[in-house]
Order: C-alpha cells, then structure tokens, then sequence
C-alpha cells in the first residue's frame, strides 16, 4: 500500500518527518513523501543505542529542529536538513546533567522558544530560545519562578506573541498562562479568567484569527474547551454541546481553512473525531468511518494542503483525511511491520 492512488493535493517536495521519542525501535524516522504518497523508514545516522527523548519538534524555512524532553541522549537536539535527509546531533552549549523538561516548543520568526512544563529538581523553569540563523542557544527563565510545575503542555502563537497553555491547575502553577512577548522577550504569568483549581486537561491547542483554541483531552472537567480571545485575554469556557461523560482523548489537532480537526489517540470515545468550525464555536462529532474497536495511537499530525496526516505513536496504522470529502483512509503506508516506532512529535517541511 505504499501508493495510496489520489492526486497530489499540495507544493512539490512536502515532506513529513515522524520523529521518534525513545529508541525504542532503534531510533526509527518515518519520511512522508507527500507528492508520492510513500513512507521511507531510515535511522539517519541517529545513534540506535541512544534514548534522545524528542517530544516536540519545530520546523524552519528548510530545516526541523528535534527539542529534547529530557537529559536522556546528553540534551541533544536533532536537527534535520530536509534538503539532504542528514541530521546534526548538538547540545547548542546544553549541560547534559540538567533536565530541562522541555514539552513543547514554537517558532516566531527565526527563533525557536522551548517552553518548560516542570520544574522538577529545581532546574530554574528555564525557558530555551535558539537563533536558528546562528545555531546559538539562550537560556532564561523570563522571570518564571523556581519550584513550580505551570504544566505548559502545549503552546500557541498569536502575532508577536507566544501563549503557554497549561494542562491543569495543580503544582503550584494555578492554571496561569505565560504569555511571551518575543519582540522584548518579557514573561506574563496570568490566570486570564480561569478558574484556579479546576483541572481543564487542555494538551493541544491551535490559532486561528486572533482566537487560540484549547482543546480537552479528557472528560476531566467535563470537556471544556478554552477560546482565548487575545485582543482582549478573555478565555471564553464551553463545552460546545459536549457531553461531560465520554472521554475522546484528543492529543493532537490540525488546521485546514476555519476548521480544527481534533483527532483521537484511543478508542475511549469510540473514535470520534471533532471538527470545529471556528467561525460559529461549534463542532461536529464524525467517526469518519474509524473502527470504534481500535486504538489507532494517533499521536501528532500535520496539514498539508487539504489533507490531515496522522501519525501513529504505537503500531503503524497511519490516518489520512480528505477534508474536502470528510473522508480517512486507514494504511500503514507499505510498512506492515507492526512496530512501534513511538512517534510522539512530527515536523513537516513545504
């Protein structure tokens, strides 16, 4: 099945990059060749032994930069030369004796911001801001205090700034957002208008219009959804109809036009994607077909011109979505290995 027989739909020469966590399959890539429709598995030249611990991943001009999790692999960062498939292992000037518990990361402009979710050791809830023109590395913690976890899972980009959303409220951190401005580099730490002891579960989020969506991941706090309007840092809290009982275990979601597609990682909720339309706040619950019956593991995923990619972190049954028809095709793109490559993060370069 490595031809999956539609015509390309996107820029020539897309790629996606499936990047894995630990080495758990001896460090595998999957490369999406998406003008092909073909998988190609490869270790580059990454070290089979070596637990590099890449959680998130961040893609600039013609190169995707691996962000290290934790000090496992010495804190190498991995960046990848699209143009040539090779990858440069560097630490950027890193000790490798501190964690630095970086979960998520997001680009502005040249610079890529790696966004502390614990402070676990009291390693200073330090933020990482790298040049990517000089590969040079700067650590700060924009005034982040020591000791505390904000749980920062995942972060957003809103013009010149940069939303960390956190995932709960306990920790220490009491549900406050850190709001970057990157133009002076300053930190805000605020509550917005959250509730402070309640546990949102929020783990993805996306922009759209000067409105971030926070996405639940759970039915913790009955499967609400946080809109921040961030012209005026009002997070407006709804469920969007959602019942508070079923848990649909959105980990990842990806943008086509004014929709946000939230994808399930298990069959908790039976495989039940949701498809906000983000020009009226309301979303429609689809299977699209999916086996209520299987965990597909999706993971990560990326958008490429109208189709979604989602990417297994167990197994190899990859997701595709036309979203002009609403319709998946389930392939494990030629690769019936069954491994798991433990693909959490995923990099695409147009």
């Amino acid at each position: 099945m490595g031809q999956l027989g539609w015509v390309w739909f996107g820029g020539k020469g897309a790629k996606i990059y499936c990047i894995p966590y630990f080495n758990f399959a001896n460090n595998k890539f999957g490369i999406i060749d998406a003008q092909s429709n073909t998988l190609e598995i490869t270790s580059l030249n990454a070290n089979t032994q070596t637990n590099y611990s890449w959680n998130s991943s961040v893609t600039i001009n013609d190169k995707a930069y691996c962000i290290p999790y934790q000090k496992n692999g010495g804190n190498q960062f991995g960046i990848i030369d699209s143009k040539s498939d090779l990858i440069t292992f560097t630490t950027l000037g890193l000790s490798n004796q501190v964690e630095y518990w970086w979960r998520t990361s997001v680009a502005v402009g040249n610079n890529i911001y790696c966004i502390p979710a614990y402070d676990e050791n009291n390693s200073g809830n330090q933020f990482a801001i790298i040049n990517t023109e000089s590969n040079t590395l700067t650590l700060t913690n924009l005034g982040a205090a020591t000791g505390i976890d904000y749980l920062w899972f995942k972060a957003s980009v809103a013009g010149t700034k940069i939303y960390c959303i956190p995932a709960f409220h306990d920790g220490g951190g009491s549900n406050k957002f850190g709001i970057i401005e990157t133009l002076s580099n300053t930190l805000t730490l605020t509550s917005l208008n959250l509730e402070t002891d309640v546990a949102y579960d929020w783990q993805s989020s996306s922009t759209i219009n000067n409105k971030i969506y926070c996405i639940p991941a759970s039915s913790i706090n009955s499967n609400r959804f946080g809109i921040i309007d961030t012209q005026s840092n009002f997070v407006n809290i709804t469920s969007m109809g959602l019942s508070g009982s079923i848990n649909y275990d959105w980990k990842t979601v990806s943008v086509v036009g004014n929709k946000i597609y939230c994808i399930p990682l298990t069959n908790a909720g039976g495989n039940q994607f949701g498809i906000i339309d983000t020009t009226t706040d309301t979303i429609t619950l689809t299977s699209l077909n999916a086996n209520p019956q299987i965990n597909y593991w999706w993971f990560t995923s990326h958008t490429i011109g109208t189709k979604i990619y989602c990417i297994p972190a167990q197994g190899s049954l990859f997701g595709i979505i036309d979203t002009e028809s609403n319709t998946l095709i389930i392939t494990t793109m030629g690769d019936n290995t069954q491994t798991d490559y433990t693909w959490y993060t995923s990099a695409a370069v147009i």
